[in-house]
C-alpha cells in the first residue's frame, strides 16, 4: 500500500510539475507588434509593425513603419539615414526580400540556406523552459532558445500550444519585440 501510495505521489509530481509541451505556432496568424532595436553606436530606434506568418505556402511577411529599427533594413546603404517603412517578404523557395515602399525599392536580402527563410512553426523545439511570469497583464510562459544569442520567447498559457498566443521575443541584446495578443 505504501509503495503504491508513493507511487503515485511520485507520478502526480511528475505531471504536475513538468515543463509544459514547447511553444509551436499554428499554420496562419497575424499580430501587431511594438520593435525597439539597439545599435551600439547610433542608439535605439522605436517602430510599429504587423507579423504575417503563412507555414502552409511557406512564406511570411514583416511591415515596420520604420525601417532603421531592424537589422536588414536599417543597415541597407543610406537607407539608414531616414525614416521609411521597410517590409520583409520570404518567398515560398525561402528567399528574403526587403522593400521600401516610398521609393518602390525591393532588394534580394538572402536565401534560406543562408538561415533567411521562414521560421518552422516549432522554432522554439529544446528551448529551456525559463518558468510562469506575469507579461503586460497576462500569466504567460517564458522560454529561452539559445542561438547565436539568447531568444527570450514569452507567450500565454495553455496546455495546447497552438492556443498560446504570442507576447514578446526579444533577440538579446538588441532586438525586442512587444506583441499585442488582442491583434492576434
Amino acid at each position: 500500500m505504501i509503495k503504491t501510495v508513493s507511487f503515485l505521489l511520485a507520478f502526480l509530481a511528475i505531471v504536475v510539475f513538468a515543463d509544459p509541451e514547447a511553444p509551436r505556432w499554428p499554420t496562419k496568424f497575424t499580430e501587431e507588434f511594438t520593435e525597439t532595436f539597439t545599435y551600439p553606436v547610433f542608439g535605439k530606434f522605436h517602430t510599429k509593425g504587423t507579423f504575417y506568418y503563412d507555414a502552409g505556402s511557406n512564406r511570411y511577411r514583416v511591415e515596420r513603419e520604420d525601417g532603421r529599427a531592424d537589422r536588414y533594413c536599417g543597415l541597407n546603404g543610406l537607407k539608414f539615414l531616414s525614416k521609411q517603412p521597410c517590409d520583409h517578404y520570404v518567398d515560398e523557395h525561402g528567399d528574403r526580400y526587403l522593400h521600401y515602399p516610398k521609393k518602390n525599392e525591393c532588394c534580394f536580402c538572402c536565401a534560406a540556406e543562408h538561415g533567411c527563410g521562414i521560421l518552422r512553426s516549432d522554432w522554439q523545439s529544446g528551448a529551456t523552459f525559463d518558468g510562469e511570469v506575469e507579461y503586460n497583464g497576462f500569466q504567460a510562459y517564458k522560454w529561452d532558445k539559445k542561438g547565436l544569442q539568447s531568444n527570450l520567447y514569452i507567450e500565454t498559457i495553455s496546455d495546447n500550444p497552438l492556443n498560446r498566443v504570442m507576447l514578446n521575443m526579444d533577440q538579446q541584446p538588441n532586438d525586442n519585440q512587444i506583441f499585442d495578443p488582442l491583434t492576434w
